[in-house]
């Protein structure tokens, strides 16, 4: 009898042992990419923080999914490449525009954005439709929505001033070298207080569009996975 009970206690430590390596074969590891957007993702003291990083942590989490390692913090030119090409590999917060719906597959949305130009007051730049955008030095980012709308509406690469660093287009802007910025509106906000300037100085003078902010997964990763990521981040916001 006690010989029996060791099988059994044995018998079942194996079938234990046996379904989590089973279910480890199929969790997915994602590398992660992210730049300074906040209030969805951004670097604090060392620490990349954010509502969407936190969801993002928990939706791979319930999943049964992981990271693999740190989340990678960069240039948003660099992120967007490397999911491209890349698989098993997420890029946020995402704006989820016409020209990207198919190059990516997509969990969201995560919230809503506006993306629009900010610029100083003191400038009274005035644009009543977007013919008057040629009239002006914009500054926008490599690969981001805000830089496709502007191509959108016809505006040509030569005509803006292109960056990666947003905080070297505040000096810019501050020093009146730009006419103004094109970036998620609520993100400007918080930059203007970071570099220590008055944001009573600065008004939004158009706005390109109210975007969703997604997760970017590479265009490889199954619908299945997509599917299931959906559901459980659906879930998660419901939970807020």
């Amino acid at each position: 009898m006690e010989i029996f009970v060791k099988s059994k206690d044995s018998i079942v430590k194996f079938l234990f042992l046996y379904l989590w390596v089973f279910a480890s074969a199929y969790a997915e590891i994602y590398t992660a990419y992210t730049e300074q957007l906040p209030p969805y993702n951004f670097l604090k003291d060392g620490k990349i923080e954010g509502k969407a990083t936190e969801l993002l942590k928990k939706m791979l989490k319930k999943n049964g999914d992981a990271l693999n390692g740190q989340i990678q913090f960069g240039p948003w030119a660099k992120g967007y490449q490397s999911v491209l090409n890349n698989k098993n590999t997420i890029l946020y917060s995402t704006a989820r525009t016409r020209d990207r719906e198919f190059l990516f597959k997509w969990v969201g949305p995560i919230d809503i954005l506006t993306i629009g130009l900010i610029a100083k007051k003191s400038k009274k730049i005035v644009i009543p439709n977007s013919d008057f955008l040629h009239h002006y030095k914009i500054a926008a980012m490599y690969e981001t929505a805000a830089e496709s709308l502007l191509f959108e509406l016809g505006i040509k690469p030569d005509e803006l001033d292109r960056f990666t660093n947003i905080y070297t287009q505040m000096r810019k802007l501050h020093e009146e070298r730009i006419d103004a910025v094109a970036f998620s509106i609520e993100s400007m906000k918080q930059f203007i207080l970071e570099a220590g300037l008055n944001p009573d100085e600065y008004e939004t003078v158009y706005v390109l569009k109210e975007s969703e902010l997604y997760f970017a997964f590479n265009k490889d990763t199954s619908e299945s996975q997509i599917d299931s990521l959906n559901k459980i981040l659906k879930t998660l916001k419901q939970e807020k």
